[in-house]
C-alpha cells in the first residue's frame, strides 16, 4: 500500500471540508484554523513524502490520521449548527474512516 494513495485520499477529504468551511456564516476565524491545521497536514504529508518500510508508513499515516481527527474537532466546536456543519463533519468522518480502513489491516 503506498503512503501516497492514503495521504491524496485524506487531503482531498480536508481540502472539500475546508472549502464547504468557506461557506458557513462565521467563516472567518474557523476558516483561519482549518487553514492552518490544512498546512500541518501539508508539511506531515511533504516532510514524509516517501517513508520506506511499514514502521515509517505507519507512524506517517498515524500523524495524519490524528490532525485529520484533530480537525474534525476544531471544525465541531468551531462552526455554528446547521446543515454546512454537518456536511463538513460528515466530509471528515469519511476521510477518517476510509483512513482507519486502509491503515487497519497495515499498522497493526
Amino acid at each position: 500500500m503506498r503512503f501516497t494513495k492514503i495521504i491524496e485520499a485524506v487531503a482531498l477529504s480536508a481540502v472539500l471540508a475546508f472549502i464547504a468551511g468557506g461557506q458557513v456564516a462565521r467563516a472567518d476565524d474557523c476558516d483561519d484554523e482549518q487553514d492552518e491545521i490544512k498546512k500541518l497536514v501539508e508539511r506531515v504529508i511533504n516532510y514524509n513524502n516517501n517513508p520506506q518500510g511499514i514502521g515509517p508508513v505507519c507512524s506517517s499515516t498515524g500523524q495524519v490520521l490524528g490532525i485529520t481527527k484533530a480537525a474534525r474537532e476544531v471544525a465541531a466546536e468551531c462552526y455554528d449548527d446547521g446543515k454546512k456543519r454537518d456536511a463538513i463533519l460528515e466530509t471528515y468522518d469519511k476521510a477518517i474512516k476510509e483512513m482507519e480502513e486502509k491503515i487497519g489491516g497495515v499498522c497493526k
